[in-house]
């Protein structure tokens, strides 16, 4: 149950302090409340980490007195305090600081301040060596994170989520940036042991460091989607139901540029041949794609950049052949069907793009799902006595959350929302579970 009415935050802590302090009560901190005018804080399964943007008016010269040199900004905010896991809390480090510019009445300097999370600093500064024999992907990811150096915060080491994944591997990584072998880690050796379609992420959340599967990613979200149900309607839901469903405030969907995002991340006509480098041999791997099943958001639907994978596979032997080796004495994972299986899923993922602006809510975060109802943009209704638009089949379902803007404005009303980028497996189909 939120306690606030919709738009509104409590700030637990907002603070400065210096970044090697390892707790709060060190008589170094500085309350930001006063002097912050906004707060974006950016997340993506796209990115390893967090970043963020605060921007920052000063009438009375305060920071003039401070020194933003090594220094890392402590922010902890909810929208539900009788649920303390809704709480968003994150230790970001300053790494840039913008111009000052003066208000136009010279009374004050307004400038900004770019901040990301330790490991991320950590992680384009240093290089690691990573060699493993025999190894689980998730265990190499592990590996990676324990080698940046180490650091203890306010909040302690960080959660790892992992899903388990399937067969062992080799790997040899000398000198490279820690975030750089756990995304060659991920888009080349991680399969998953439930799932066909082998398409792993690694990022950073509310909760911490994930390496999960995009279909682990969904059955874990269906199963915890809860009451995160929205709607775009200018009407007020008055069945007995309408109570857990809350409003749109505006909405953009990519109609055009799916299916081309969807081939430079791998989808398309392709080949895979494997070589065995201890019997000298090449096998060619194919699919067969009317038996590869996904887990899906909304049963039923229908992906047509997976009709469009389809057509390219035909022609796949006349495309780009992509070599896998396969090192027998190194591991036992036959990394080939990833490489087979991940374009299909790649193109059956990207069929909806859409983005969303919400009230904010601190329970929501990448990696979430949530469902969402949008009517018809045909204008016409159901009728004098149903005045309002039919669900749209297009768009209306469950949505995995990939992206997601935290947008928070400091003044007597301490105003929040978020802006997310939700992507929908297909067209149509029902929601699973059914949200309405």
């Amino acid at each position: 149950m939120i306690s606030m009415r919709d738009g509104q935050f409590k700030l637990n802590e907002f603070l400065l302090i210096d970044d090697t302090a390892k707790t709060i009560d060190c008589g170094k901190a500085e309350d930001l409340t006063p002097l912050c005018v906004q707060a974006n804080i950016y997340e993506s399964i796209l990115e390893p980490c967090v970043r963020a943007e605060f921007e920052f008016y000063d009438a009375k010269g305060l920071f003039d007195l401070l020194t933003l040199d090594k220094k890392k900004i402590i922010i902890d905010f909810t929208t539900n305090e009788d649920n303390p896991k809704s709480s968003i809390r994150y230790e970001l480090y300053i790494f840039a600081v913008g111009l000052r510019i003066t208000t136009s009445d010279d009374k004050a300097s307004v400038f900004k301040v770019q901040c990301t999370t330790y490991e991320a600093r950590e992680s384009a500064g240093d290089t690691i060596t990573l060699s493993r024999r025999n190894e689980e992907a998730e265990n190499a990811v592990k590996a990676c994170l324990q080698l940046i150096t180490t650091e203890t915060t306010v909040t302690g080491t960080k959660p790892f989520f992992a899903e388990k994944t399937r067969g062992l591997h080799g790997f040899d990584f000398p000198l490279r940036h820690p975030f750089e072998i756990i995304d060659e880690i991920r888009l080349e050796y991680a399969m998953s042991r439930e799932f066909n379609g082998h398409t792993f992420y690694f990022f950073e959340n509310k909760y911490g460091f994930v390496f999960k599967s995009m279909e682990m990613l969904i059955r874990e979200g269906i199963k915890n989607i809860g009451d995160k149900c929205f709607t775009q309607s200018t009407l007020t839901n008055l069945n007995v139901t309408g109570a857990k469903w809350r409003n749109i405030l505006t909405t953009k969907l990519i109609l055009n540029g799916n299916e081309g995002i969807a081939r430079q991340i791998g989808a398309g006509a392709g080949f895979v041949r494997e070589f065995n480098t201890v019997t000298g041999k090449t096998e060619d791997f194919e699919v067969d794609s009317t038996k590869l099943e996904f887990e899906t958001l909304n049963k039923g639907s229908a992906s047509s950049t997976l009709k469009a994978q389809n057509e390219k596979a035909k022609d796949g032997k006349k495309g780009k052949i992509t070599p896998i080796i396969f090192d027998p004495k190194m591991g036992n994972a036959r990394r080939a069907e990833k490489f087979n299986h991940m374009p299909y899923y790649i193109a059956h993922f990207l069929t909806v793009v859409i983005q969303i602006t919400i009230y904010g809510d601190s329970t929501i975060t990448i990696g979430d799902v949530i469902n969402c109802t949008f009517p018809e943009a045909s204008g016409l209704t159901k009728g004098e006595k149903k005045p309002v638009n039919e669900d749209s089949a297009m768009t209306t379902g469950n949505y995995m959350v990939t992206k997601c803007r935290h947008m928070l404005t400091f003044n007597e009303k301490a105003e929040y929302a978020q802006s997310l980028e939700l992507v929908k497996d297909g067209i149509g189909g029902t929601p699973q579970p059914d949200a309405n």
